[in-house]
């Protein structure tokens, strides 16, 4: 494949910028530190990807190409003079990024795993505003509503691979953890106890049998949405590089 040949031109062009850094006065010690190690990285990550790649991506290929070009050319002190310490440092850390999304740009199993993923999150915040309705808790009903933009927008923007929605979905998913954990010891709790499923049916102007089926419902919906949640966390922080 094409692409795969990029990829390894990419990664000697990186390799080569790290005979340039010590020769740079305008970094610290520290930030040529940083920027080799972050060179180095990009250039292993794009190495292994050449090999085990198997889409033939060759406009993405040329893409990174470019960038470690641009890199390159902008490693020297007047490069850096004009464009700004800042700026350089930040086209380094991007290419390392780049190095690491690309896997799910040109691995097909990489791309599928997180999908399932994505599916996990999106079942798993379906279930719980699910849950706050059955759950008959106003509070938790007016919670979820508040939730539902962030909560959408994190969905669409994880769909398009978007770091807005790896944060936002990280800063949403907290609650419909506490809301399942509550739903699931309530109502484990009160299905030992018949004088709680007594009040319950009264509650609900229904029969006692009722009652226990309604909890028994609460508490395979609960346990349903801290799964998917739960599992949804450890698999997007899995995948964090996937997002740019």
């Amino acid at each position: 494949m094409k692409s795969r040949d990029i990829l390894l031109e990419t990664a000697e062009v990186l390799e080569s910028i790290l005979d340039r850094i010590e020769g740079i006065t305008l970094l610290t010690s520290k930030e040529k530190e940083r920027v080799k190690k972050i060179l180095s990285e990009a250039s292993r990550n794009f190495k292994k990807l050449a090999e085990e790649a198997k889409n033939d991506n060759e406009e993405l290929a040329e893409f990174f190409f470019k960038k470690a070009k641009e890199l390159k050319a902008m490693s020297t002190d007047k490069a850096i003079e004009k464009e700004g310490k800042r700026n350089y440092m930040r086209l380094a850390e991007r290419m390392l990024l780049y190095s690491r999304s690309a896997w799910y740009d040109l691995v097909p199993e990489k791309m599928k795993e997180l999908k399932r993923v994505y599916r996990k999150y999106l079942f798993g915040m379906t279930a719980f505003f699910m849950l706050t309705g059955f759950y008959l808790n106003p509070f938790l009903s007016i919670t979820a509503l508040i939730l539902a933009i962030p909560i959408i927008l994190s969905m669409l923007s994880l769909q398009r691979r978007g770091y807005l929605g790896l944060l936002l979905a990280y800063s949403a998913i907290p609650i419909p953890i506490i809301v399942g954990a509550m739903a699931l010891s309530y109502g484990m709790r009160n299905l030992n106890d018949p004088s709680k499923i007594a009040e319950i049916a009264q509650h609900l102007g229904k029969s006692t049998a009722f009652a226990k089926g309604y909890l028994i419902v609460l508490v395979l919906l609960a346990a349903v949405e801290l799964y998917l949640v739960l599992s949804s966390v450890v698999g997007l922080y899995k995948h964090r590089h996937a997002f740019l």
